[in-house]
C-alpha cells in the first residue's frame, strides 16, 4: 500500500484522525462541563474526592473516558463503512464482489465455499 501513493494516503487519514480526537475532545469537555454545572450548583464546585490529603477531580476522569469513547465510535464506524466488499477467487486469484457467485474473469463456480 505505501509504495504507491499509500504515505499520503496515511498522512490525509493521519490528519483526519487527530481532526475527529480533538473534537471528541472538545465535545467531552463540554459535556462534563454542563454535567459539573448541574451537579456542583451555581458555585460550580467541580466534582472530586480527597484521599490521604490529594484531590482528586473526577472531571478529567470522565472526560478522558468520554473521549475514548466517542474516538472508539468514530473508528468503529469507519471500519463498517470501509470494510472489504471483495473477496478472492480461488482459481485465478482476482478479486471479485463478495456476493458474486461466478467469478467475472474465469466463469469459475464461486458457490458457498466464499467466506
Amino acid at each position: 500500500m505505501l509504495a504507491h501513493g499509500g504515505i499520503a494516503v496515511l498522512a490525509v487519514l493521519f490528519a483526519l484522525a487527530f481532526a475527529a480526537f480533538n473534537v471528541a475532545t472538545a465535545i467531552a469537555q463540554i459535556a462534563v462541563l454542563v454535567f459539573n454545572q448541574h451537579v456542583g450548583g451555581e458555585d460550580f464546585d467541580p466534582l472530586q474526592f480527597k484521599l490521604l490529603g490529594t484531590t482528586f477531580y473526577l472531571d478529567a476522569l470522565v472526560q478522558g473516558v468520554l473521549t475514548l469513547v466517542l474516538v472508539a465510535a468514530a473508528l468503529f464506524g469507519l471500519w463498517r463503512l470501509t470494510r472489504v466488499v471483495v473477496v478472492t477467487c480461488p482459481e485465478c486469484r482476482s478479486e471479485v464482489p463478495r456476493n458474486a457467485s461466478v467469478c467475472r474473469y474465469c466463469t469459475a463456480e464461486l458457490g458457498e465455499t466464499m467466506p
